[in-house]
């Protein structure tokens, strides 16, 4: 159930990310961008939600695993780099993004963390 939940919910945001952008104006670059950002930043949100199957991270302690958050810089720099340095640009032919995306991108994934908190929610009260 939840692999289709988060499955879904990466798949339907990042294609209706994809489209806002493009509604908006933007070229086929920027709008591939803010769906790979998208995409990456929901499975960033999801990594925090799968830490347990049941328990949520403010009961397991944000802080209880520091690799976690190695990984997440590591990532982000990543990400800084393909969405902002030329040569990544031509590279995977994406393109510089906005604030006002990056807040629509970032929605999106707290979204997909708290609908997948709801899922925990819900297998736990109702088995």
């Amino acid at each position: 159930g939840r692999i289709l939940l988060v499955g879904g919910l990466l798949l339907v945001s990042s294609f209706a990310l994809f489209q806002w952008e493009l509604a908006r104006g933007a070229d086929i670059a920027q709008a591939r961008t803010v769906a790979v950002n998208a995409f990456v930043v929901m499975e960033l949100f999801y990594l925090f939600n799968c830490r347990s199957l049941t328990k949520s991270i403010f009961q397991l302690g944000f802080f209880t695993n520091m690799w976690v958050f190695g990984g997440v810089a590591v990532m982000l720099l990543v990400q800084i780099a393909y969405t902002y340095l030329p040569v990544m640009n031509r590279l995977f032919q994406s393109a510089p993004i906005g604030l006002d995306s990056w807040a629509r991108i970032t929605t999106a994934g707290v979204i997909t963390y708290l609908l997948v908190e709801a899922e925990k929610w819900l297998w736990k009260t109702c088995p």
